[in-house]
């Protein structure tokens, strides 16, 4: 069941996700009894082919990263008084801290600071991102044993998520723009979150919802897509990231040919 995703330029609302509060002091250690998040894809769907100019021809598709964990998926990003990536690219970013459920914390909530950054924009939105929640690869074998294996990966490197994509059995959503300002900045944090069988979807048609295959051979191909690559957030199963498709590419259009089984 998907819930159609509101236009990301016109989000309103400024209630702040569960407690939020300041950076913290140093990183927390959450409790054996903490509910963790678990990440995961669903398939990719939607796949067409758009020609571009100068030769581009890009492969779309839209992707759904999801929680499936006993506990939410739950981020927000906080000025640290310096660009978080430690980079001179001249944009901005916020570093991040993971919220984890956790009855044994003062507030049920335990804080784990992150590698993970947001940054501002970059998709043609006015909000804040997380960097590389998703990775996508395409090569021409399932298994990916070296880089050199990958033959293109995905435009999109910004996620702003939020409940819009809804596994059976789910219950209410809880992250949604009227009560997080969906990646806008609420007093000094930006806050993003997944809830528990709650899912974010990505459109197709969405900016940079693509990848560059031009000069490719027409063929079959396998699509990885991979949710938290880098490993950043803290899950209660890390080894559940990854979803694949076969896809055949042809002068008339992209035919899936296998894909996993999924809710």
């Amino acid at each position: 069941m998907r819930r159609h995703r509101l236009s990301r330029l016109a989000i309103i609302g400024a209630l702040v996700v569960g407690t939020l509060v300041g950076p913290p002091a140093a990183q927390a250690t959450h409790s054996e009894s903490a509910l963790l998040p678990d990440l995961q894809m669903a398939p990719p769907t939607d796949f067409s082919l758009e020609r571009r100019p100068k030769g581009a021809r890009w492969l779309r598709f839209e992707t759904t990263v999801v929680n499936r964990g006993p506990g939410a998926f739950e981020v927000y990003g906080f000025d640290a008084g310096a660009d978080a990536d430690g980079s001179a690219d001249g944009m901005y970013d916020y570093a991040v801290t993971q919220r984890i459920q956790d009855g044994a914390a003062a507030d049920g909530w335990a804080e784990h600071a992150t590698p993970a950054t947001m940054f501002y924009q970059g998709d043609g939105h006015n909000h804040w991102h997380v960097e590389g929640l998703q990775l996508w690869q395409l090569s021409f074998d399932r298994t990916i044993d070296n880089p050199s294996d990958v033959l293109r990966t995905g435009k999109k490197i910004g996620f702003c998520f939020w409940d819009n994509y809804r596994l059976p059995g789910a219950g209410d959503d809880h992250y949604h723009p009227s009560t997080t300002s969906a990646c806008l900045k609420t007093g000094t944090t930006v806050p993003m979150g997944l809830s528990v069988g709650w899912g974010d979807t990505y459109p197709a048609n969405i900016a940079f919802q693509y990848i560059d295959i031009a000069g490719l051979p027409n063929g079959d191909y396998w699509l990885t897509v991979t949710a938290d690559p880098d490993g950043e957030f803290l899950e209660s199963n890390e080894s559940n990231n990854v979803t694949q498709v076969k896809i055949r590419i042809s002068r008339k259009g992209v035919t899936v040919i296998e894909t996993p089984a999924w809710p």
